[in-house]
């Protein structure tokens, strides 16, 4: 997986933003279904022609069979406007078919930043090959004033279609919008030696700052131990008077959450007393990062895992399901977990008893990840007993195929049954009891495309204590 780091993982803090925050991509469209030319969505104006009828009926610029056609066309044009404003980038595509254009007779593709004064050819098609999809890059020419126009701009080099014949139709057209980052920045500092002593905490920043460029406002917190939390003896607590926010602590998944509007100024201060506590004899480091948004974040990956609840769906209704999840322009996936530290955590605090990208649907007895940055990749050969070129973590005597054919998908077992965390292979549609179905795990990271944020920072506390017993006393000694 993309930036993961297999290191010792430590716990994360994350900041929930309210969900009409979160920037997704949008979508201009029109496939021409609606038989005129003002179909479609997204667009600022209808499809206007020049130098024809305006005529969506007949003509050299015409609708056939739900298609948009040009025909035997010199200096006809048919163009439609679009505000792209506010965006960091934009993707055209459409899908074509052409018929006996030869030569320098081709249908240009222009587009204009400035309501259609001037225009620019970004590329043509012709009938060699016959058909394709067209794929251009606009982010040059993002405007509020965009225009996208079809027609023939070379006849000056003798670019005339010249035969009735000659004709290209266009359908599907489509401009992916990905929205300007407005995702709040999250910046900090913390890198402490701390020896428990008598119940005593230590918080686990020193220093914050939040900032939105459209928000004086957050909704709520969490604070999570996500590497080598024991249940029982690792706390964390909001200290102090927070007027407003409140805090609600879950020892499944050791997860500190703060709630209610406030500040930014007053969810730093809140986050500045977040304490540690341990009741046992933490050793080693632990390390502490601050995320937007309500996925957990993994600062050994760089990913966000989101464990969604839904009993009884199908490994391949959540393989879609994931695919159609964003979290601040990243594109989700089912997990695929490719350490053993990922593992833990994907599998047990994130209380992930469900479905992850991993099937041997295609070729049986040999296990790839069908999701994510790591899909095609294989991480298993054979059933129980069999070996890894990467990373697996199979549950006792799995991957059985139990009934003699038909589980071909991985997933989460119940901490009920086995190795807390571990995998078994199910049916798509899973099965009953314990193995039954519960939901998926959506990872977010690493895919080609997804936006650079800066939402996270990492702080660190060393554990530098040790024990010494002398006779009837012990001492507790700090290294340092």
């Amino acid at each position: 997986m993309t930036s993961k780091l297999f290191r010792t993982l430590a716990c994360t803090l994350c900041i929930i933003y309210s969900s009409n925050m979160y920037a997704q991509n949008t979508f201009i469209t029109d496939d021409f279904t609606s038989g005129n030319y003002s179909g479609g969505t997204g667009w600022t104006g209808n499809w206007t022609e020049t130098g024809d009828n305006n005529n969506s009926a007949n003509g050299y610029i015409s609708l056939g069979g739900q298609r948009l056609l040009l025909r035997y066309i010199w200096w006809e044009t048919i163009q439609r406007s679009a505000d792209l404003s506010g965006n960091d980038s934009a993707t055209l595509t459409f899908t074509w078919q052409g018929q006996s254009l030869e030569g320098v007779e081709d249908l240009e593709i222009m587009v204009s930043t400035n309501g259609g004064s001037t225009f620019t050819t970004i590329g043509s098609v012709d009938d060699t090959p016959a058909s394709g999809t067209f794929t251009a890059d606009l982010t040059p020419y993002i405007s509020e004033n965009f225009v996208l126009r079809f027609g023939n701009d070379d006849r000056a080099s003798g670019g005339d279609w010249t035969d009735f014949g000659d004709m290209v139709y266009i359908d599907n057209i489509q401009i992916e919008l990905v929205p300007t980052n407005n995702s709040p920045v999250i910046a900090g500092t913390g890198d402490q030696n701390y020896c428990p002593a008598d119940g005593n905490g230590i918080a686990i920043v020193e220093t914050i700052s939040i900032t939105h460029p459209s928000s004086a406002t957050i909704d709520a917190m969490h604070f999570q131990i996500s590497s080598g939390y024991v249940n029982g003896e690792d706390l964390l607590a909001l200290t102090g008077s927070h007027p407003g926010i409140t805090s609600s602590w879950s020892a499944v998944e050791g997860k500190l959450t703060l709630s209610g509007t406030a500040t930014l100024a007053a969810y730093q201060a809140a986050a500045l007393a977040i304490q540690y506590t341990s009741s046992g004899s933490p050793s080693g480091n632990k390390g502490f990062s601050i995320s937007i948004g309500s996925p957990n974040f993994l600062p050994a990956t760089g990913h966000y895992y989101e464990y969604i609840a839904q009993a009884g769906i199908s490994w391949t209704d959540a393989r879609d399901a994931a695919a159609a999840s964003t979290h601040f322009g990243m594109q989700g996936y089912l997990a695929t977990l490719t350490s053993q530290a990922e593992s833990d955590f994907a599998g047990q605090q994130a209380q992930g008893v469900g479905w992850i990208g991993g099937t041997d649907r295609i070729t049986e007895g040999q296990w790839v990840w069908e999701t994510g940055p790591e899909a095609g990749t294989v991480f298993w050969n054979g059933g129980p007993g069999g070996n890894t070129p990467n990373y697996a973590f199979w549950n006792t005597n799995e991957p059985n195929d139990y009934g003699g054919g038909g589980e071909d998908y991985a997933h989460i077992t119940d901490n009920s049954i086995g190795i807390p965390g571990s995998w078994n292979d199910l049916a798509n549609g899973g099965a009953t009891g314990a193995y039954a179905s519960q939901g998926y795990i959506v990872e977010y990271g690493g895919m080609p495309g997804d936006p650079t944020l800066n939402i996270s920072f990492d702080t660190t506390i060393h554990f530098t204590c040790s024990v010494i017993t002398n006779r009837n006393m012990t001492y507790r000694v700090n290294k340092n």
